[in-house]
């Protein structure tokens, strides 16, 4: 991933507009009466897994139409529908209901939009067979995908500027990971690369951001950089080269000084020795009892690399990085962290949330209160990066 989840985002309208712009009422009037407009139409197309593996998928929606790929060609299968349901058969798609069995089918809306999974989709669905499974994967426009993406990641009611760095930084990891995609879909909604919260999360403020920075990416020596957040640093941001042990372009350690107020800035993990053992069987699996836990090494910027752990076998050592894996992103929320003990407890006692690479969400929030705008919020995270349009 990109990014690990930071909170569940809640949009707080304004109280008033008694002092907005007359054009800006007018939007906020036109946005409150209808649905919210689809962005970038003529931007990249984007594809979002929506699951694999699947033994069946139902769409529905207003005026369904289902296509076939025939030659390169879409060609109709069924049209003016409101539900489609399809399972595999051999080696391909069934739809059905009917006779029709293909390798791939295609399913657009011909008024409204798609719902799949409990949720509105915009742009079209294309459903496969994957290893004896369904394949789901939506296509939409670049920029309403990332609409979707700021309440997933953020929240809109944050500064403006911090929400456009978030943004330029969704854009530049989505375009990154466009050009390097798999064969079959670019991206994942989850944290595996970073959370699209769907057409439910737009709002006025998202909407706002995206269209404001239409287009814009970050490079470092005119190569588009895949920019990774997370959510607070604890103090500084760390290198890609120490957390993953690949140096990324921009992705260095700087001083961060911004994200006090984050919700985790500072916080407490108590775990029993049985606790930890169970986790590192995982890693290494003769691991039967625990002695003493240590911090075997740190990075230049002060997160564990590695811990050593005394055991009935001897001394182990183990990647700090996986160790956080194994207990749990949610329960051990970085690697920022120092040892102590109570009782039969060792308690880790540690700061920030996230793999600390790239963008501090939490500082981008305090810079922006700070004056700084969404260019100097990227260039203080993404060292040695400029903004530029990519389209």
């Amino acid at each position: 991933m990109v990014p690990e989840p930071v909170f569940k985002t809640v949009f707080n309208p304004p109280s008033s507009i008694r002092n907005y712009p007359i054009l800006l009422v007018i939007i906020l009037i036109a946005f409150a009466v209808s649905p919210l407009p689809v962005l970038g139409e003529s931007s990249p197309t984007v594809r979002l897994l929506l699951g694999q593996n699947l033994p069946r998928a139902v769409i529905s929606g207003d005026s369904l139409l289902i296509e076939k790929l025939e030659e390169g060609i879409w060609q109709p299968v069924i049209g003016r529908v409101r539900m489609a349901g399809f399972s595999p058969w051999r080696a391909g798609v069934r739809l059905e209901g009917s006779h029709s069995e293909e390798s791939l089918f295609r399913v657009k809306a011909d008024k409204g939009m798609l719902q799949y999974a409990g949720l509105r989709r915009r742009g079209y669905l294309t459903v496969r067979n994957s290893s004896g499974g369904l394949m789901v994967v939506s296509h939409l426009p670049l920029e309403s995908y990332l609409a979707g993406v700021v309440n997933g990641e953020i929240d809109s009611s944050w500064p403006l500027e911090a929400v456009k760095a978030q943004v330029v930084a969704a854009r530049s990891y989505a375009l990154y990971q466009m050009s390097r995609g798999s064969v079959y879909f670019d991206l994942k909604t989850d944290v595996t690369d970073q959370v699209y919260a769907g057409v439910h999360s737009e709002d006025v403020r998202a909407l706002e951001a995206v269209e404001m920075t239409r287009g814009q990416v970050l490079y470092k020596d005119g190569e588009l950089i895949q920019a990774f957040f997370h959510s607070s640093c604890g103090g500084s941001t760390t290198s890609s080269l120490d957390a993953w042990g690949v140096a990324r372009p921009a992705h260095e350690s700087v001083t961060c000084g911004t994200c006090q107020d984050a919700p985790y800035a500072r916080w407490n993990l108590p775990l029993s020795a049985g606790e930890i053992v169970e986790a590192v069987q995982t890693l290494v699996p003769h691991l039967s009892s625990l002695r003493f836990m240590g911090i075997h090494k740190r990075s230049g910027d002060g997160r564990v690399k590695t811990l050593y752990l005394e055991t009935g076998e001897g001394r182990v050592l183990v990647d700090a990085g996986e160790f956080r894996k194994q207990i749990g992103y949610r329960r051990l929320l970085s690697t920022r962290f120092a040892l102590g003990k109570s009782g039969e407890r060792i308690i880790l006692t540690g700061t920030g949330y996230g793999h600390g690479v790239g963008l501090c969400q939490w500082g981008a929030r305090g810079s922006a209160s700070r004056g700084m705008d969404y260019r100097q919020i990227l260039r203080k995270y993404y060292a040695g990066a400029e903004v530029r349009r990519a389209y």
